[in-house]
């Protein structure tokens, strides 16, 4: 074993003892609250120590994948801009990873004589460790940014900072994007018993020495809170809930609703229909969510409908969709882009091309498992590119 091996090792049996002690001591946990501890802890949490991101991390997001992504989201923001008056442009991007999307946005809007003195970003971004990876991307230099301090992109007269709340941005139209986010943020699981819903936690066996699943032994705060919610579900035996979901889908929205613009949402989900999407990612591959505690990403595919509701509970904004983003992106001209991206390469540069196209639409891979949805201030009486009707 070598050393960075020891190491990890040692931080495992360190924060599972630390885990244990406090369940010991407070009983089980939720998942929502084992979801927080293992992506954010200070010291052991999986977003504030390792790279995520790409082929040498534990997964990768469809940025990463091809530049036709970030460049076919450059199209949708000025579209969406030019036909919403296309003034002052503020542009947000929420949970930014390693800053390859804003990246790839930032260089067409340059192409195209887009952006200019009056073009503004944002990053919303809670990891120290990512803030610092996206300010090499995209200034080209290794530091700690500081929350709301004005930095300038390279080669442009514009903008960029970094927030950790949507009421530091300007009161302009803005434009979101969040490209999995909502799937990071921490969920309730319940499961219908034939004594009614209980909530899904997590303890400590002390036999194993391992975490494990069991179900609530009283009525939880989550229980009481969605009762009625979940006594109208008979179509499923597993049902999972977001708060923190919705507290976000609505200050976006509220945002949205008060200064105008519009948020495209992308995200692997469902629309109310799937159960049990609790899971763990490690290089590429699904293992157990409780296997292995700040060294594996923890996800949950995010209920669309969820936000949808969320959201509608805002007035002054409509939604589009959710589309598949195999339908989304041949919306946008995805095969067209490629062909002349294409054009003039190697044989082995158009097959890596096509390949991650492939990668971007198959229904195999991201194709249909991913969706959109797009919110729109209610004075805007354009459909979004790459949608057809409003929901």
């Amino acid at each position: 074993m070598d050393y960075l091996s020891r190491l990890e090792y040692q931080e495992k049996v360190f924060y599972l003892k630390q885990l244990s002690t406090r369940i010991k001591a407070g009983g089980p946990i939720t998942i929502a609250e084992f979801m927080r501890e293992s992506l954010l802890n200070p010291q052991y949490g999986y977003y504030t120590r390792h790279e995520v991101f790409g082929k040498k991390g534990d997964f990768i997001t469809a940025p990463e994948i091809s530049q036709i992504f970030g460049e076919l989201l450059a199209v949708w923001v000025m579209y969406e801009h030019s036909n919403d008056g296309g003034k002052d442009l503020q542009l947000v991007e929420l949970g930014p990873g390693r800053g390859t999307l804003m990246n790839d946005i930032i260089r067409v809007l340059r192409k195209r004589k887009y952006s200019d003195a009056h073009t503004s970003i944002a990053l919303y971004e809670a990891s120290p460790l990512m803030r610092r990876r996206q300010a090499e991307i995209l200034l080209n230099r290794s530091f700690d940014p500081i929350i709301l301090n004005d930095y300038r992109i390279p080669d442009g007269n514009y903008s960029l900072i970094w927030i950790d709340n949507l009421n530091q941005l300007h009161s302009q139209k803005t434009y979101f994007i969040t490209n999995e986010l909502f799937d990071a943020y921490p969920i309730h699981k319940f499961q219908k018993t034939p004594q009614g819903w209980k909530e899904v936690m997590i303890d400590w066996n002390p036999t194993t020495k391992q975490l494990q699943y069991v179900l609530s032994s009283k009525q939880t705060t989550m229980s009481r809170l969605y009762h009625n919610f979940l006594n109208s579900i008979d179509d499923r035996q597993h049902v999972e809930i977001s708060p923190e979901r919705s507290v976000m889908m609505q200050a976006i929205c509220k945002h949205i609703a008060t200064h105008g613009g519009s948020a495209l949402i992308g995200d692997y989900g469902h629309w109310g229909e799937k159960e049990d999407t609790f899971r763990g990612f490690r290089k590429h591959e699904v293992v157990d969510a409780l296997s292995d505690p700040g060294n594996i990403d923890i996800t949950a595919d995010v209920d669309f409908e969820e936000l949808a509701l969320s959201g509608n509970q805002i007035s002054n904004v409509h939604f589009y969709g959710p589309v598949s983003q195999r339908n989304f992106l041949y919306n946008l001209g995805i095969d067209i882009r490629a062909s002349t991206l294409a054009r003039n390469k190697s044989p082995e540069e158009q097959k890596e091309i096509l390949s991650s196209v492939e990668k971007l639409v198959s229904p195999e891979y991201m194709g249909e498992r991913f969706l959109y949805l797009c919110v729109q201030n209610a004075t805007n009486k354009n459909a979004p590119a790459g949608f057809t009707s409003p929901q």
